[in-house]
């Protein structure tokens, strides 16, 4: 119920701010609220504070832009990877808010997320969507360099049980992918059925979200991380 009331204020506060779109941090905490795996990160606008803070991250790490009129940071600039040293982090975190300045001059930078660069693995897609007629629906798809080959996706109706998450995953046709195939361990499973049954449960208590996008989640074997979290409120009052 304290998880629900403090989503429930963060959704107010973007509405409140006529914003429908939430900005990265805004999105990650509601997906730490309902038990979704995050990487480690924190936000500031002091460069000695992040040099001091990122310590506690370790390298290498991932600079966002935070900004509510900057919804596409890929476009201006806004998202350094692969940071690997604290002289190149200096570097980047200045080079990161003058692109984006010279890209975006009217936008308003309220913070710098530094963020924890997860190692490469399986990337799944997983999002849901709030329909007029048939509610929330929960969608899996298979991310990464195999999103092409395999146009592969499947949908449940909200909400769902780890019984239908578990079927969510065996009705893709890449699911052999998850099982270890190429050689690459297995995929935890239960982490990745844990996020789908945990994004049905946040779409089913906040009837205000339309839609919500984690891109890509990486599956490891022991655990699964949502990299990237896109949440979308309804434009009209009170939700559906």
């Amino acid at each position: 119920m304290i998880e629900m009331k403090e989503c429930e204020a963060i959704i107010q506060k973007v509405l409140t701010e006529d914003r429908f779109t939430m900005i990265a941090n805004e999105a990650q905490q509601i997906c730490n609220l309902h038990n979704i795996p995050t990487p480690k990160s924190f936000i500031t606008m002091d460069l000695n504070e992040a040099i001091f803070r990122v310590k506690e991250i370790g390298f290498p790490v991932v600079l966002k832009i935070i900004s509510p009129q900057i919804l596409h940071k890929s476009d201006v600039g806004g998202v350094i990877l692969d940071i690997r040293t604290e002289e190149e982090f200096r570097f980047r975190y200045e080079q990161l808010i003058a692109d984006v300045i010279r890209l975006e001059p009217t936008a308003k930078i309220t913070g710098i997320q530094i963020q924890r660069m997860m190692p490469a693995s399986v990337e799944m897609i997983v999002g849901a969507i709030r329909d007029r007629q048939f509610g929330p629906s929960i969608m899996l798809g298979i991310g990464g360099i195999f999103t092409e080959v395999y146009d592969d996706v499947s949908f449940r109706v909200a909400p769902i049980d780890r019984i239908d998450a578990l079927n969510l995953i065996h009705g893709l046709k890449g699911s052999k992918i998850l099982q270890g195939a190429r050689g690459k361990p297995p995929a935890d499973i239960n982490s990745i059925i844990n996020i789908l049954v945990n994004i049905s449960d946040l779409m089913m208590e906040h009837n205000t979200i339309s839609q919500l996008d984690l891109n890509p989640v990486l599956a490891y074997p022991d655990s699964a991380c949502a990299v990237d979290c896109r949440i979308i409120l309804e434009q009209n009052e009170g939700g559906q």
